[in-house]
């Protein structure tokens, strides 16, 4: 008799990485024009922001020469030391910041006084434990002003959301911070429970450009291996400068089965993009363009589901900061 041959065991854990979402909210205070994608403005304005509540006026552009060091707030959000040991690391040039933007998907761009702005934020890792940091810099941000005409906006409200829920809990409302005994984090390790609740069949979409490399160049065209890839080295690179270091899993059998997943009804284009960024001094424009739109994925094991809803609450490639790479999976 022939024993059919059981399915290879394609499982990885993943570190025990936590994960806190949650939905910001203003209120506009003035009639602005604000541009299509918000990532880069919320993100740019919200550096600087960060450092003026953070760091004493010596610092303000010169984190380098912080005297405080790897105690600095700043320095661990925006400019994350090495981590020591991990010799591999160390010549890193896009190191992982500990946070995500998610901007609006409406791409308004008139604002009315009065009118209200929503935006998702995702901390990750160490970067949890800096939570009012981040409250009180996207109000001073608000004060500042948003967009070229420097808006005023006020910090309205701040929800931690559930895992996978479009509710949660206030932390800051109109002004106030407001205590909770404990904030819902998503544990990354807990990810194939929640991957093994959905169908084998779903819908993949692209809400923001997804900009990730394979063989040296971008992929413009759908590679779910190279999608899979990429996110497990975001999960080793976040793991190890954010978390409880180094991931040493072994997750080729995963990439190779992402590749074997079928994909139909693939409507995905390269949409370019650009931003102004004034890094370093002076201005100068950046060309992050990447993969937008949708595709059916059929058969798709649990392991490689568990990897697609990572990707989903990390986002994955490049510009993640800006909110690049946002990945959604559905039922279809």
């Amino acid at each position: 008799m022939v024993h059919p041959t059981p399915p290879k065991d394609l499982s990885v854990p993943f570190p025990p990485l936590s994960v806190m979402r949650a939905r910001v909210t203003y209120r506009l205070l003035a009639a602005t024009t604000l541009p299509p994608y918000k990532g880069a403005l919320l993100r740019g304005g919200f550096g600087y922001a960060f450092q003026r509540i953070a760091c004493p006026t010596s610092c303000w552009g010169r984190a380098e020469a912080c005297p405080t060091t790897l105690l600095c707030p700043y320095r661990w959000i925006f400019e994350t030391p090495h981590p020591a040991g991990i010799p591999h690391l160390h010549d890193l040039q896009d190191v992982p910041r500990p946070f995500v933007i998610e901007p609006p998907l409406d791409h308004q761009r008139q604002y009315a006084a009065g009118a209200s702005l929503e935006f998702g934020l995702t901390l990750i890792g160490r970067g949890i434990d800096y939570v009012p940091y981040f409250l009180l810099g996207f109000a001073q941000l608000g004060e500042t002003g948003l967009g070229r005409d420097l808006a005023p906006a006020r910090l309205e409200r701040v929800e931690v959301l559930e895992p996978f829920q479009p509710v949660g809990t206030p932390i800051y409302q109109d002004g106030r911070v407001l205590e909770q005994p404990e904030l819902p984090c998503l544990n990354l390790a807990e990810l194939p429970v929640h991957a093994a609740a959905l169908p084998a069949d779903l819908r993949l979409t692209f809400h923001t450009p997804l900009r990730v490399k394979t063989r040296g160049a971008f992929i413009e065209t759908l590679d779910v291996g190279a999608v899979v890839q990429a996110l497990c080295w975001r999960i080793g690179a976040l793991a190890a400068f954010h978390g409880a270091g180094l991931w040493a899993a072994d997750y080729r059998p995963l990439v190779e089965a992402a590749r074997q997943v079928r994909v139909e009804r693939t409507e995905v284009q390269w949409v370019d993009w650009e931003r102004t960024s004034t890094r370093g001094g002076g201005q100068r424009q950046m060309k992050l363009g990447g993969l937008i739109g949708t595709a059916t994925l059929r058969e798709v094991p649990v392991a490689v589901r568990a990897a697609l809803l990572a990707a989903s609450v990390l986002h994955v490639g490049k510009a993640c900061v800006f909110g690049h790479g946002w990945v959604g999976v559905t039922q279809m």
